[in-house]
């Protein structure tokens, strides 16, 4: 007994290599016995490259754990075919607020920003404005002082009585004048005729002057009608100078 055990050691190199011949026959089915192949055999040298018959195990050949003589074939060891890529992971959590920032330093202070009226001038009853003629409202209150360096506004309404009918007009208006030079203007509408009505003026500037400027503020309706009777009516005039330094 001891004899056969021996002689079973010494050529289990060759019954692995009659595996290996036998691939694809009946034997091939036959299943390499558990630890058949010792770690012991193999610190030996007793299974080398050259006795596996020129092959290698397939990753097919890989069956709960044990080897069949058919894993000894002609190819290499397969890689495994790549995976499918995963599914994308979940969103994470928002992150935390970060810090408040520091406050910033104080701005540099603004100007002053104060503003007053410094003119209130004001008509006295009504005035009829004939047709094809500038006629001129008088006004109370119509002077005042710019101061260097100041910006004045001009504004204020007017009320219109619209005549029946007026005829070739090209655009009626109450001009406002300082110093004689036309600043701003209200419209003096044709419609709706026969009727009164309240039209504001269009806000006009006046620039800062080098050195304090005394003005004269005079107002007038431009009535460009050109049939008689086609009157303009005008009252409560009201302009109002805005000043800002």
């Amino acid at each position: 007994m001891q004899r056969v055990l021996v002689h079973l050691r010494s050529n289990i190199v060759a019954y692995v290599a009659l595996f290996v011949a036998l691939g694809g026959s009946s034997y091939a089915a036959v299943r390499l016995a558990p630890n058949s192949v010792t770690t012991r055999t193999i610190a030996k040298g007793a299974v080398t490259n050259a006795k596996l018959a020129k092959g290698a195990v397939t990753t097919s050949s890989v069956r709960n754990g044990t080897l069949a003589s058919t894993d000894f074939g002609k190819g290499q060891l397969l890689k495994g075919l790549r995976g499918d890529v995963g599914n994308a992971g979940s969103e994470g959590n928002m992150g935390l607020a970060g810090i408040p920032g520091l406050k910033g330093d104080a701005g540099p202070a603004g100007q002053n920003g104060s503003a007053s009226i410094a003119l209130k001038a004001r008509s006295s009853g009504s005035v009829s404005a004939a047709n094809s003629a500038s006629t001129s409202i008088p006004l109370s209150g119509n002077t005042w002082t710019q101061s260097a360096g100041e910006l004045d506004l001009i504004t204020g309404n007017v009320t219109v009585g619209i005549p029946a009918s007026c005829t070739g007009s090209f655009g009626n208006a109450v001009v406002i004048s300082v110093d004689g030079n036309a600043q701003t203007f209200a419209v003096a509408p044709s419609s709706p005729a026969s009727r009164t009505v309240t039209v504001p003026v269009n806000v006009g500037t006046l620039s800062e002057p080098g050195g304090d400027a005394t003005h004269t503020l005079t107002a007038a309706v431009a009535n460009s009608c050109t049939k008689g009777g086609e009157n303009y009516a005008v009252s409560n005039a009201r302009f109002d100078v805005l000043a800002f330094r």
